[in-house]
């Protein structure tokens, strides 16, 4: 369905490491869904086993969480329009940990996991205690 255009125009600074694109342009008459902050949850709605510190269990779990939810709204990852990435803390390190975790949980669809624009937000402290990643998305879904 996607039909999003993730650009870098000319004139713009390079997107920090080429992790995300400057601009991505929804086609006339598409539908957004608005994806609600999502965390390192099991299914119980408890902080999913070895989480706890480790932010690539969390993002491996989030991202899981995220695959589910795309698949019920029809769409994948391609679809994504922007996401906000939340931290409580971030260095190179951390970085590294996150998109490994992401890229493990969507698998094959791992080539457009890069693609849309990017927030980055930090945070001191999140909902529950021992949560240390969270993204909100806005996506492209199906009419």
């Amino acid at each position: 369905m996607s039909g999003l255009q993730h650009l870098n125009p000319p004139g713009s600074a390079p997107p920090y490491k080429n992790l995300f694109s400057n601009v991505t342009v929804v086609p006339p008459g598409a539908k957004l869904a608005f994806v609600s902050s999502q965390w390192a949850s099991g299914p119980d709605g408890e902080m999913v086993a070895g989480g706890e510190g480790n932010y690539f269990i969390q993002a491996k779990q989030t991202w899981t969480n995220i695959m589910a939810i795309l698949k019920g709204l029809g769409c994948g990852v391609k679809d994504i329009v922007q996401k906000q990435v939340c931290f409580v803390e971030f260095s190179e390190e951390i970085g590294k940990q996150v998109v490994g975790g992401g890229l493990e949980a969507v698998g094959p669809e791992g080539e457009h996991f890069l693609k849309s624009s990017v927030r980055y937000a930090g945070y001191s402290h999140f909902h529950r205690p021992g949560v240390l990643y969270a993204v909100d998305l806005v996506v492209v879904v199906p009419n």
